[in-house]
């Protein structure tokens, strides 16, 4: 801190009786005495020689602060009723080029695009897909006429199953040949009314919505059928082929 100041620290070295040993003083640069030091010797001790310094290092504080003008503020902007704006930001130097210049027409473009692409112009992209249109079809409707034999149309089909509509005006099996198949059937009266006769049943009469399922290889008779309105019917045969 001495040093910082221009100063110099003295320090006493003298082991003697009545001596100055443990004792300190400052001196200028000159070899002037400044602090501590006497016709006798040093006479400071360190905390004193401290001190002198941390003093003299608050009054140039001071007087540094005294002496020096605040800076000074900013006036005010006069009070207006217009509101404040807001400074713009600058453009890249890119932009204001791409600005400064003039826009090309559309067609330009375009040829530009497919220059840099190949030199020829680009294929047009394919059409869409055609989308799935499913096919609706009616269990009713066009209804053969089925007075002279019954009328059977098959439906679908896959995967060994089969569904099948039957139309029948009165008709009945004979006594003497009864059906038989070799895979079961499951069959449902849509329209009409129709009765049945399974191997070792009674006769059964089946209305709209009422279904059975004829097992493989038994035997059995449609014993009658409506006419007005004709019986309409749905089977659906289970393993078959």
């Amino acid at each position: 801190m001495a040093l910082h100041r221009g100063l110099k620290l003295r320090a006493s070295r003298r082991r003697k009786p009545g001596g100055d040993f443990g004792k300190f003083g400052l001196e200028d640069a000159s070899g002037a005495p400044v602090f501590g030091i006497g016709a006798e010797g040093l006479g400071a001790s360190a905390g004193e020689v401290e001190a002198y310094l941390r003093g003299a290092v608050a009054a140039d504080w001071k007087t540094s602060v005294r002496d020096t003008p605040a800076p000074k503020r900013p006036a005010r902007p006069p009070v207006t009723d217009e509101p404040p704006r807001r400074p713009s930001k600058p453009k890249p130097a890119a932009s204001r080029a791409a600005n400064d210049e003039e826009p090309l027409p559309k067609a330009a473009r375009k040829g530009g695009q497919a220059r840099a692409k190949g030199g020829d112009p680009a294929p047009p992209p394919p059409p869409p897909p055609p989308r799935f249109a499913p096919e609706v079809g009616n269990l009713f409707a066009d209804l053969p006429d089925a007075r002279r034999a019954e009328a059977f149309t098959t439906l679908a089909e896959a995967a060994g199953s089969r569904v099948e509509r039957i139309v029948s005006a009165g008709q009945r099996t004979p006594e003497r040949s009864p059906m038989r198949q070799s895979h079961d059937e499951w069959v449902i009266v849509l329209a009409g009314e129709a009765a049945m006769r399974i191997e070792d049943s009674e006769e059964v009469v089946l209305g709209p919505g009422d279904h059975l399922l004829i097992r493989a290889g038994q035997r059995h008779w449609v014993t009658g059928t409506s006419k007005d309105p004709p019986t309409v019917w749905l089977a659906v045969h289970l393993g078959e082929g």
